[in-house]
């Protein structure tokens, strides 16, 4: 869909279908697309099962090996699906500072994966993630232990790409 119209258009279409058929189309994009069945795993989960789906996302990042790289489309795809699991209002706001800290060391692997993907990347830890850890930041009641993880995750910005977090204001 090339046009806000095309997509209207195709909203409206998809809203008379039959629940089962939509059911059946996504379950079936799921089973080719990696992505697509990290967001279905997203939406059937329950709070606890999406921060654990986020944990394995950043241990499958930060884990691998040499004979099991990802590339940087699937490390992009991966972060911005994880980013997605995590909603302020159903996770604790430490829990949430914990995950995002952990979101963060994922940076290397992302930037050193790929050039072609730098502005991405930027805008994924700068903007995205920078927006959700500030709302669990806001959100925490020890606003010293926020500070403490904002301070971390600033003092090793190798990649620029932390810049933001001093904008958080707490």
């Amino acid at each position: 869909m090339q046009t806000k119209a095309e997509y209207h258009h195709a909203k409206e279409q998809l809203m008379r279908l039959d629940q089962r058929v939509l059911v059946d189309a996504l379950l079936t994009l799921a089973q080719e697309s990696p992505s697509v069945s990290m967001m279905v795993k997203g939406l059937i989960s329950s709070p606890d099962q999406r921060v654990a789906l986020f944990r394995s996302n950043i241990e499958r990042i930060t884990g691998q090996n040499r004979g099991n790289y990802l590339s940087g489309e699937q490390i992009l795809d991966i972060l911005t699906r994880s980013l997605g699991l995590l909603d302020p209002e159903e996770v604790d706001p430490t829990l949430g500072l914990e995950l995002m800290e952990a979101f963060y060391s994922t940076d290397s692997w992302a930037l050193d994966s790929t050039n072609e993907l730098d502005f991405e990347f930027y805008c994924l830890f700068s903007d995205d993630a920078c927006s959700l850890l500030s709302e669990f930041a806001v959100r925490c009641p020890d606003v010293e232990h926020a500070r403490e993880v904002v301070k971390r995750l600033l003092a090793v910005d190798d990649y620029g790409v932390r810049d933001s977090l001093e904008e958080i204001v707490l």
